[in-house]
């Protein structure tokens, strides 16, 4: 495989779309990509039934303190992936968690992706299907091999979100000033963790030891009692 197809199967992979000439690996083995301070994990489910959740996970030393970072939503038979798209500087170690509906438990293999720093601070947002079609056309004129694949990815909010380099919750609100705005964490069970009464300065630092606890939460930031913006964060 000549170097622009590899270039263009690492993109397609942290868009969403598959290239029928790259075999993924099959349950419960993963394989991962880094691209520009976005990492993806990707497999192949070859089950038609019986999954009751696939969770994925992430450690910065590969042997303990994992932390759920994302759950597959479609369980369906195929090729699927998942995009972290804030993953650490450094070490990232990933595996999956597969449930099956008999409470039967799998770990999948370990994979490791190193995510310079660099990287990081000057990530860019994805590249548009559209270039992504002209790409797929200069590595050879296969477009037509393009599908869809299931692809787990957590909305991204300009206002709320981890840094990378800390771990700590950066709240960036420009009219902070202006209007009243307070934010509420929740857990996975949307029970209420939380909550900043009042965001009174346009940059906050929130201390992840806040939390005291890991793991993927949900936020709702509020504009005055109305609800303004609405993501997940990462605590690790």
């Amino acid at each position: 495989m000549n170097f622009l197809k590899s270039i263009v199967l690492a993109v397609l992979l942290l868009t969403g779309l598959s290239y029928t000439g790259y075999a993924q690996p099959t349950l419960p083995e993963i394989a991962t990509v880094t691209q520009g301070g976005i990492n993806v994990i990707s497999w192949t489910n070859p089950y038609e039934s019986g999954l009751k959740s696939i969770a994925v996970q992430r450690s910065a030393d590969s042997n303990y303190n994992f932390t759920t970072i994302g759950y597959v939503n479609n369980l369906k038979k195929g090729v699927q992936s998942f995009v972290d798209a804030h993953p650490m500087p450094g070490k990232n170690w990933y595996r999956l968690m597969i449930l099956f509906s008999s409470d039967m438990e799998w770990k999948s293999n370990l994979a490791k992706v190193i995510v310079d720093s660099a990287a990081i601070a000057n990530r860019k947002p994805l590249p548009p299907s559209d270039s992504l079609q002209k790409l797929i056309g200069q590595a050879g004129g296969q477009a037509a091999a393009v599908n869809s694949i299931n692809t787990v990815s957590y909305p991204k909010s300009q206002y709320v979100f981890t840094n990378p380099f800390t771990g700590n919750i950066n709240i960036e609100i420009q009219d902070a000033f202006k209007e009243n705005y307070h934010l509420v964490f929740y857990d996975q069970q949307d029970r209420e963790v939380l909550t900043v009464p009042r965001i009174n300065d346009k940059v906050v630092i929130l201390d992840k030891r806040n939390f005291q606890a890991t793991g993927l939460f949900k936020f709702k930031l509020f504009k005055n009692k109305e609800e303004f913006d609405k993501g997940y964060i990462t605590v690790y």
